[in-house]
């Protein structure tokens, strides 16, 4: 009988240095990477800096309101010439010598002129510029201007994905962000084994029918991933309580929906929420993973906000926090009873996130030992992992 590969990515290639940093130069430096929406850039000269693997880049909008990316790099010496975020005015100055260049990205003055040798010519000497392009309002940029375009690398994803203009909804809070101790892949394989669903998840998605959940590659790199309500053509019962406007005129859609885009962003939908996520690698075992939630507008504000933890949520009661609120608290037989009810009124919700958090960081712990091996898989609900680990091995081996 032929043994089965199920580890298609040996065991180091998730904490070591030397990986990550190719993987950063590799990688992360050669596909598409998510730079925000386009209602992020306000009026002309707004702009935010984007790392594309060793790439620093920056998106900005121009006098016209055209969006433009360029590699955040002065022509002179390499300093970057723009920072975080913010809006320029008319032009963009280095903060170390004071070339200045137009929003288009063109090259304008040179102080002291007569000192630069050769004397610089104007017309080759702008900012380098990057790839950019844009889906369903998400911008994404690519070191190389030539790159092969956006729809093309997305392949068959866009027709495999809920369809939703997250520019006509509203962002009612601020981005949820998580700093995990795990390498990014082992997040990423999280985020695709369905496997685990209903086990990790086993009353945050209760709602949902695990059993008739769709899956799909989309070209090489991509995933589509759908499961139904448990009533088809009804909303979850909690969607229903927590009041806020369906996003999706056809029921097909009021279940729980998610777009891999390799090979690190997600777009989740579900019947009342548009969420992205953007994975960023800190290291080779740091992971920092962000959330922005989106719902219907002319909405409470505070309804919707509440909303984001809700919908990405619907937790159980951990044992942890219970135990926790006992450790201080038991001091004598009679107080443990007393405890015991304390910590339970005070026991907080956990999202699916943080669930996945605890996870993966004890899948990270797992793998660094010398007897880490992989068992027994299920084929139809993790082959999305295995996929994904086959594509991250060959973006790097050619």
């Amino acid at each position: 009988m032929t043994a089965v590969n199920h580890q298609i990515l040996r065991p180091e290639t998730y904490y070591s240095r030397e990986w990550f940093d190719r993987e950063q130069a590799e990688l992360f430096g050669d596909t598409w990477q998510f730079a925000g929406m386009a209602d992020d850039y306000g009026p002309p000269g707004a702009f935010q800096s984007v790392q594309a693997g060793r790439h620093p880049l920056v998106v900005l909008r121009d006098g016209e309101g055209v969006l433009r990316a360029f590699h955040n790099l002065c022509r002179h010496r390499g300093a970057a010439v723009l920072p975080q975020s913010g809006v320029v005015k008319r032009a963009i100055v280095c903060p170390y010598h004071n070339w200045t260049y137009g929003l288009d990205g063109c090259l304008l003055a040179t102080p002291q002129r007569k000192e630069l040798d050769p004397a610089p010519d104007r017309s080759t000497l702008g900012l380098h510029p990057a790839g950019l392009a844009q889906w369903q309002g998400m911008l994404f940029v690519h070191p190389d201007p030539a790159a092969q375009p956006l729809d093309e690398w997305l392949a068959d994803l866009p027709q495999r994905v809920a369809p939703v203009d997250p520019l006509e909804l509203t962002e009612p809070g601020e981005p949820e962000v998580h700093h995990l101790k795990c390498n990014w892949k082992i997040f990423m394989e999280n985020a695709l084994d369905n496997y685990h669903l209903g086990y990790v998840h086993r009353d945050n998605l209760a709602e949902y029918d695990h059993k008739r959940q769709e899956q799909h590659q989309c070209g090489q790199w991509h995933w589509s991933f759908y499961e139904p309500p448990k009533k088809p053509g009804h909303m979850p019962p909690s969607e229903v309580r927590a009041g806020l406007r369906p996003i999706h005129i056809d029921p097909r859609w009021y279940g729980s929906s998610f777009g891999m885009i390799f090979p690190n962003t997600f777009v989740l939908t579900g019947p009342t929420f548009w969420v992205s996520v953007e994975v960023i690698p800190t290291g080779a075992e740091t992971t920092t993973v962000r959330l922005r939630a989106r719902v219907a507008a002319g909405q409470n504000g505070a309804l919707a906000r509440g909303l984001v933890t809700e919908a990405a949520a619907r937790v159980f009661r951990p044992i942890r926090s219970l135990a926790g609120g006992m450790v201080s608290a038991i001091r004598t037989r009679s107080s443990v009873r007393a405890a015991i009810r304390k910590a339970s009124q005070d026991q907080r919700r956990y999202t699916v996130v943080e669930e996945d958090v605890f996870c993966c960081e004890a899948l990270q712990r797992g793998i660094r030992s010398p007897r880490f091996s992989i068992g027994p898989v299920a084929p139809r609900l993790e082959r999305g992992v295995l996929t994904f680990q086959q594509n991250v091995r060959d973006y790097l081996t050619g």
